[in-house]
């Protein structure tokens, strides 16, 4: 068992990115296969299990993905997760923690991007800078204050992902870039700290 730290910052950004991008699509068998993927380049999951994994998170996204979702069915699916990633990493928060820590992340994020989709000019990143700075700490063992630089670039790929998402883009390959190259600094940033 590793340390879940321990993976190629450049190989899980690209995984995360084209897993957004495929979410916002509706590309659930493309969501499924990335997140296979990611499970094994992240967590290093054996091959079934990255699998088994995979159908947990796609379920969880299907699950949210309609306004009128049922968080406590999320947070099941996210919950077996979880217990997954565990089994293969040093982490040492449960599965229910993380579960919980996760959904928070999805629900901040969805209020802020509706926000923004009514105020383009709303820079407000806060909440979710320390949603993912929880989820962070809880996932890598690290102090919150410790998570903050990595959390603010996953703050800012997911504030481009919503001009994408909201349809209030310039330029959507360029803001495709901007979040491959948040996510990259936010998990060097971890790999780091």
């Amino acid at each position: 068992m590793q340390p879940p730290w321990r993976f190629d910052p450049a190989q899980v950004a690209y995984y995360e990115k084209a897993g957004w991008e495929a979410y916002y699509n509706r590309q659930w068998l493309r969501v499924f296969s990335l997140m296979v993927g990611l499970n094994r380049a992240q967590f290093g999951m054996p091959w079934w299990v990255a699998v088994a994994a995979a159908f947990d998170t796609v379920r969880a996204a299907q699950a949210f993905a309609p306004v009128d979702h049922e968080l406590a069915t999320v947070r099941s699916y996210l919950a077996r997760y979880f217990a997954k990633a565990r089994r293969y990493t040093g982490i040492a928060a449960t599965a229910d923690e993380l579960a919980a820590l996760e959904l928070n992340y999805w629900v901040v994020h969805r209020q802020l991007a509706i926000r923004r989709q009514q105020d383009h000019g709303d820079n407000d990143i806060e909440p979710l800078v320390e949603a993912f700075a929880r989820l962070h700490a809880a996932l890598f063992g690290k102090d919150v204050t410790a998570m903050r630089p990595s959390a603010h670039a996953r703050a800012l790929a997911a504030v481009a992902v919503d001009r994408i998402s909201g349809s209030y883009t310039t330029d959507v390959a360029a803001d495709w870039q901007e979040v491959g190259r948040q996510l990259e600094a936010a998990y060097r940033a971890l790999v780091t700290t």
